[in-house]
């Protein structure tokens, strides 16, 4: 491609972006809008986030059922973590909430792709994105969250990765899912102590607020409700045997079939070292914390598109890759994922070819100091 194509084209990209960005903007204003009118729609959970951050403070159970009409759900850290959404005025704070949350996700994806890569991933997850800005929920977030997870540790950067994992955990638990990236990268032990280390600090977080017996009431509160939620179905794959068969199956069982079959591509050792193996795997990483979520509804599919978009953005373009993106985005949830994460594991088993042109890294490292261990 000569210069002065490679200008236009570069043109054309920024073009691309600026309109992104400027319907993204008239979109999250639009949202604000709507909300701020219809503050109790089913789906809307803004309204119980910033309302736990008060409940923490004045030492009240955050997983009661309060006038907000939902339960909180989340860890008292995130609960702390919500103040700055609590002590603003509520349209600012809705219209703050949902842009972190989108720009979250399009700044973890300039940090994993080049412009042009990152530009069409943001157009494949722009629907599941909007969905999730509708619902004002953290999904968006947390599908950042581990993309960020994963650069970070691909740079070597194993405090800020491994603090952004426990970060995730503290807001939902299944980021903790990512921790598996640890195993392509050496010194595993100091891993391990450095995301203790982070994990104890964001427990131990809330204290600036409550006393530690009640924040230990507040983990028992907290593990009574997960307890009770475990049983739900979701949009999940438990969701999609269900109405096959009829059945009414335990969820642990097929959930631990969904981490075993996610797992054992990592038996290929040799293949470790190989950058287009590390994202494939995060991206059926990140489809599978989805439709094996038995809380999984259609806000959440956000984090399995990102991981559909990585996919597909860094694998060769034909029409039956094309087809599996589109079947993905068609709103049938875990049916609609499933297709797509067999071909992801295939893939990494080396059943399927996925040869894609390399592509080249952000920012410069010292191969010696992080590179996989082969």
């Amino acid at each position: 491609m000569s210069d002065t194509s490679a200008s236009a084209w570069e043109r054309y990209e920024n073009r691309v972006r600026t309109l992104l960005f400027a319907i993204l903007g008239v979109l999250l204003i639009a949202v604000m809008i709507q909300r701020s009118m219809l503050p109790h729609h089913p789906h809307w959970t803004f309204p119980v986030f910033r309302a736990s951050f008060r409940h923490l403070v004045h030492q009240q159970n955050l997983y009661a059922q309060y006038a907000e009409r939902d339960l909180f759900k989340y860890s008292p850290t995130a609960a702390l973590l919500f103040a700055p959404f609590s002590l603003l005025p509520f349209g600012p704070a809705l219209l703050l909430w949902d842009t972190l949350n989108a720009a979250a996700l399009i700044y973890a994806l300039d940090r994993l792709f080049p412009q042009r890569d990152a530009t069409l991933a943001l157009l494949l997850v722009f629907p599941e994105l909007f969905a999730s800005m509708q619902a004002s929920q953290s999904n968006s977030l947390v599908a950042a969250i581990i993309v960020l997870a994963f650069v970070a540790l691909e740079r070597g950067e194993q405090w800020r990765g491994y603090l952004t994992i426990a970060l995730g955990a503290a807001i939902k638990i299944f980021p903790l899912a990512a921790l598996s990236l640890a195993i392509f990268h050496r010194r595993r032990a100091r891993a391990a102590g450095i995301f203790a280390l982070c994990a104890a600090a964001l427990i131990l977080l809330p204290l600036v607020v409550t006393t530690p017996s009640m924040l230990l009431s507040q983990y028992e509160w907290w593990h009574a409700i997960e307890s009770v939620d475990a049983v739900a179905l979701g949009a999940s794959v438990m969701r999609v045997l269900h109405d096959a068969f009829g059945e009414a199956w335990p969820n642990w069982p097929v959930q631990l079939a969904g981490v075993v079959v996610l797992l054992l591509p990592l038996l290929h050792r040799s293949r470790w070292a190989d950058p287009h193996f590390r994202r494939t795997y995060l991206a059926s990483l990140l489809v599978f914390v989805v439709i094996f979520n038995h809380q999984a509804e259609r806000p959440s599919f956000v984090i399995a598109a990102a991981g559909v978009a990585i996919w597909f953005v860094q694998s060769p373009r034909d029409a039956a890759r094309l087809a599996l993106v589109l079947l993905s985005l068609t709103g049938l949830r875990a049916w609609g994922y499933l297709p797509v994460w067999a071909v992801m594991q295939a893939e990494l088993h080396g059943v399927l070819a996925s040869t894609a042109a390399p592509i080249p890294r952000r920012v410069p490292h010292d191969d010696a100091r992080v590179a996989p261990v082969v």
